[in-house]
């Protein structure tokens, strides 16, 4: 008893191809490729496709059928973003002067710190140098009067 045929089809994008056939390798064979549409998912079983009935009336043939063409194909690209709106160019021109003003605000200040820093940096230097010449001082007066003890 022979086995009743499914229903296969698969599609390229531009044609839908539809096969009446006992096997997914008979449905293989028919559409004449060496790939395996099935495991790439590309082709399925489907007995409720649209040339169902004509498959089956002819098992092993294949019913080609158009299928969108390249206006199908281009109307399923992702739409390109809309342009921006005067309104909303001039936002964006105002946060980006704001951005920039509130940068040079930030750039002033770093440079404020750095010589503040500079300014201290040298009043520390310049402390512990009298801090050493006082101790330079200080201690040859010590060392003299040790000195001046043990004779």
């Amino acid at each position: 008893m022979a086995r009743a045929p499914k229903v296969f089809t698969w599609s390229d994008g531009f044609h839908r191809y539809t096969v009446a056939a006992t096997s997914r390798v008979k449905a293989l064979a028919a559409w004449e490729t060496d790939r395996d549409l099935f495991k790439e998912g590309v082709a399925e079983e489907n007995p409720d496709a649209p040339d169902a009935k004509a498959a089956l009336a002819a098992p092993g043939a294949v019913i080609r059928r158009a299928e969108g063409g390249l206006k199908a194909a281009v109307d399923k690209l992702p739409k390109p973003k809309p342009a921006a709106t005067a309104a909303a160019e001039a936002r964006r021109k105002k946060a980006l002067a704001e951005a920039e003003a509130a940068l040079a605000e930030a750039e002033a200040e770093q440079r404020d710190a750095e010589a503040e820093l500079e300014s201290r940096r040298r009043a520390l230097e310049a402390e512990a140098a009298a801090l050493s010449d006082s101790w330079a001082t200080r201690r040859t007066r010590l060392e003299t009067a040790i000195a001046r003890l043990r004779r």
